[in-house]
């Protein structure tokens, strides 16, 4: 059986996502207040908060790839061990496709494409059963970085689009925001996804649904290999903004 080595890069986006956040905390202390508020300018804090919302999304990612990878690679190695036991020379069938499937899963990486092998894989997505809120909360952090990372412009039309302009710049930006939007406007009740991502508190909302997500997470696979395990424990004990590790 060949031999490999590995790096968790969630735990390093993770250290990174940190000494970002330092960062971000402290422009949102020190920059110039707008006039009548206590609040900077929305592009002091765009400054840090879209890469943050990368980040964030890239350790939820890569956390929930590696349970996932990790569970196939037990089944691979089990049906390897089985064949040796019977004496085969080469994989059979249901061996070459765990093979195929790990090499897909570690190789093609999207939340979409993680969610579907998870539903081949296990019957269902990974976060089935969890808490709803939690879920909708993960499911739109993708949605922005599916946009952010691309560094597309975002847009949002300044009156709501009828059905009837379908195929009319900017409906499709209409539609693409539209969970997203309602979501920030939940949480946020600002009136407009521009505004309401403009509010302080994003980076430490989101981060603190990723918190309670992967500790729903850790208990729906426990036990968890030691690699994702070791992410979320430093996610766990993690406060947004605070020198966490030095």
């Amino acid at each position: 059986m060949n031999t490999f080595r590995g790096w968790e890069t969630s735990l390093s986006l993770m250290l990174a996502y940190d000494g970002l956040a330092r960062n971000h905390a402290q422009q949102l202390r020190n920059a110039p207040k707008e006039p009548g508020t206590d609040e900077p300018h929305p592009r002091d804090v765009y400054r840090n908060l879209f890469a943050l919302l990368i980040l964030n999304a890239s350790i939820v990612e890569g956390t929930l790839r590696t349970i996932l990878s990790e569970r196939v690679r037990v089944d691979r190695n089990a049906a390897v061990a089985a064949g040796d036991r019977e004496g085969r020379k080469r994989h059979d069938g249901p061996t070459r496709l765990l093979e195929e499937f790990l090499i897909s899963l570690e190789g093609a990486g999207s939340w979409a494409k993680l969610t579907s092998d998870s539903k081949s894989y296990l019957g269902e997505a990974m976060h089935h059963g969890l808490p709803i809120d939690l879920v909708q909360g993960i499911e739109n952090l993708f949605v922005l970085r599916n946009v952010l990372a691309h560094g597309t412009a975002l847009i949002q039309p300044t009156t709501t689009m009828t059905d009837d302009m379908k195929g009319t710049y900017p409906f499709n930006w209409q539609s693409k925001l539209h969970g997203v939007g309602m979501y920030l406007e939940k949480q946020f009740k600002r009136g407009g996804v521009f505004e309401n991502l403009a509010h302080p508190d994003v980076a430490e909302h989101f981060m603190g649904v990723t918190k309670l997500y992967l500790a729903e997470i850790q208990k729906k696979f426990d036990p968890l290999p030691d690699r994702p395990a070791a992410t979320i424990k430093l996610i766990n004990g993690y406060a947004l903004g605070y020198a966490n590790w030095g």
